[in-house]
């Protein structure tokens, strides 16, 4: 008995160690889909960013579409944003019900979800069809951005909406049944459909009409059509161990509260960060007619981006795994698989802001042509490199909770740190003390520290574990 008992902790240590690497195994098989979808969707990004940087015929006129190109990514943000409030309810749901081995709710949960997303999708498209110009007078652009471009845009996109709505709650039900893998195919379809059409459009490549800046905003319709329509098909076939089935599609109500009472908080959480970051754009295209700031802006966040969004696929699957684990009745697996993936998420990310700090004037230079535009994004990338291991923090186990359905300590942490830091941080230094935009970079980067912090710690605390959905 003494013998087995001196080599009881070496035993243990390694049976820990074997789970760890299994479960680390399982975060990558569901991160690696999801973090080739989103590169390929940080390169759509790139490419509107770019074609309008590199606008064919009018040179004079390129700060105004890469303005533009960046304002109207905080409108498609902002859907983003609002279908959230279904897609975090769906994938929290189906998770918990896929770990319980209850496949009937889980399908509930789907066709549930789709007639939401349906649902919201035509009330945005009709909104924005109505009230394009409207929406392009609140983000006070100036000169040709408003004149030109952004208007049209709009209401180009809104023929499309229905169909990213349901796109984009198909994909958060199937990575709640844990499969990420059909979700990234797809998006990887939509994302090459859409830098194939919008830079053949704009330049007039392959027989298509030369249309300039119309171009891409046409590429970016075809693009969320073809992406409704195939992740639709998808659900009816049946993947991840849930399927759309026409008769779940019928409103059931306490279905449908279960869902907005985890997504809601999520949604209103979303939508007021979405407000703080718009009020900043209305700030920098009220402060600088020259549109060089605003591009600078939006230049940099697409560069970030290769940072955040590998981040965001790593707590995508850790939201699915702790969902599952908590179906499972096992606690403890969710709070290893949370740690995992900040170990995975933040190390990465980490990495991102060293690049940033050491090469951002290069990448600057590579994406914008205008050497004021590429040093002010230079600089931004110089700031937010320091603090990413923070953001990695917030985005990871902000993850984590919501896939717990903790999701409203995580709106009263990010609303609390968007009001009292990002939001009254820019108006002063941005609209009163006229600071610049390194300043402005720095209360944002501020912020995202703090919500690295407070995210962690309540991971910390533990009542995600107790939270009934």
């Amino acid at each position: 008995m003494s013998d087995f008992v001196a080599y009881q902790p070496p035993l243990l240590a390694q049976a820990k160690a074997e789970d760890n690497a299994r479960l680390l195994r399982q975060l990558i098989w569901l991160s690696v889909p999801v973090l080739a979808e989103n590169a390929l969707h940080m390169l759509v990004g790139f490419t509107d960013t770019w074609l309008a940087n590199h606008l064919p015929d009018t040179p004079n006129l390129r700060p105004a579409a890469a303005s533009a190109v960046g304002t109207i990514s905080y409108l498609i943000w902002f859907i983003g944003l609002i279908v959230g409030a279904i897609a975090t309810g769906s994938t929290a749901l189906i998770a918990r019900a896929v770990g319980a081995r209850h496949r009937s709710l889980a399908n509930s949960v789907c066709g549930q979800s789709v007639v939401l997303a349906i649902l919201l999708g035509l009330v945005l498209g009709v909104l924005f069809y109505l009230c394009a110009d409207q929406l392009v007078i609140a983000t006070r652009l100036q000169g040709s951005a408003a004149q030109h471009f952004a208007g049209g845009y709009a209401r180009m996109l809104s023929i499309s909406l229905p169909f990213n709505t349901l796109m984009l709650v198909a994909n958060a039900c199937l990575r709640g049944a844990g499969d990420t893998l059909s979700p990234a195919l797809s998006m990887i379809a939509v994302d090459v459909i859409n830098m194939f059409f919008s830079a053949s459009l704009t330049y007039g490549w392959f027989g298509m009409p030369r249309m300039g800046f119309e171009g891409i905003a046409l590429g970016t319709v075809i693009a969320y059509i073809a992406g409704g329509v195939i992740q639709f098909v998808v659900l009816l076939v049946g993947r991840g161990g849930i399927r759309l089935h026409m008769h779940r599609m019928r409103p059931h109500w306490h279905t449908i509260k279960r869902i907005l009472k985890i997504g809601v908080p999520s949604g209103t959480e979303w939508v007021l960060t979405w407000i703080a970051n718009f009020a900043m754009i209305i700030i920098l295209n009220q402060i600088d007619p020259t549109n060089a700031m605003p591009a600078a802006h939006h230049n940099a966040v697409r560069l970030e981006a290769m940072s955040y969004l590998g981040g965001f696929a790593i707590a995508t699957a850790a939201a699915t795994m702790v969902g599952q684990s908590l179906g499972m009745r096992n606690p403890h697996r969710a709070k290893r698989s949370a740690y995992l993936a900040y170990a995975l998420g933040g190390g990465m990310m980490t990495c991102f802001g060293i690049v940033f700090i050491v090469f951002g004037r290069y990448l600057a230079r590579w994406m914008a042509a205008d050497e004021h535009i590429a040093e002010l994004t230079a600089r931004c990338l110089f700031i937010t490199g320091f603090i990413q291991s923070f953001f990695a923090a917030a985005i990871v186990f902000g993850g984590a909770l919501r896939g717990a359905g903790d999701t409203f300590a995580v709106m009263i942490i990010n609303v609390a740190s968007i009001i009292f830091i990002r939001f009254l941080g820019v108006i002063v230094v941005g609209f009163y003390l006229r600071l610049g935009l390194g300043a402005i970079w720095i209360v944002l980067c501020t912020d995202l520290l703090c919500r690295g912090v407070m995210m962690y710690l309540r991971f910390l605390h533990g009542g995600w574990r107790t939270v009934e959905v």
